[in-house]
């Protein structure tokens, strides 16, 4: 069950930093125009969706592994919440590279304006990051409860 929920850690952070690699340099107007970025851009993004990804899977299978050998629907809020979570941190990782390596980004000129950039991505993240959780909660959930072992009771 913990290498399981690793690797899907490591895959849905990897897939978030995928698509926001695909779409980060888009206006308004083009916004869903797909345009790869720099091969090193998409690297550091995808660094951090791994890096991300496997710290709240960690920290998830300490505080909460019990619960994930419980009812379907206690692993599925565990899985919505931590997606949600993971989400609310990966934003501000994934904001820090764009102004930090993206030559085209707008780098914010205090360091006033570059926290509150960083913390006002955190909304969004953990709002998409809900959205996500909602949708991928019932197949990690279920995936989960396949994964549990033979010598738990329930």
């Amino acid at each position: 069950m913990r290498a399981f929920l690793l690797a899907a850690a490591a895959l849905v952070g990897l897939a978030n930093a995928t698509l926001y690699s695909l779409i980060s340099d888009n206006s308004l107007d083009r916004l869903f125009e797909l345009r790869p970025g720099p091969p090193a851009l998409f690297l550091m993004y995808a660094l951090c969706g791994v890096f991300v990804g496997i710290a709240i899977s960690g920290v998830l299978l300490l505080v909460a592994e019990r619960d994930l050998r419980d009812r379907f629907f206690a692993r599925y809020g565990l899985m919505v919440l931590s997606v949600c979570i993971g989400g609310m941190v990966l934003s501000p990782f994934l904001t820090t590279v764009m102004f930090f390596f993206d030559n085209e980004a707008y780098m914010p000129t205090s360091t006033s304006e570059l926290l509150s950039a960083i913390l006002f991505s955190t909304l969004p993240g953990g709002v998409l990051g809900a959205a996500e959780g909602v949708v991928l909660g019932f197949p990690l959930a279920g995936l989960l409860g396949r994964f549990r072992d033979e010598t738990d009771t329930r």
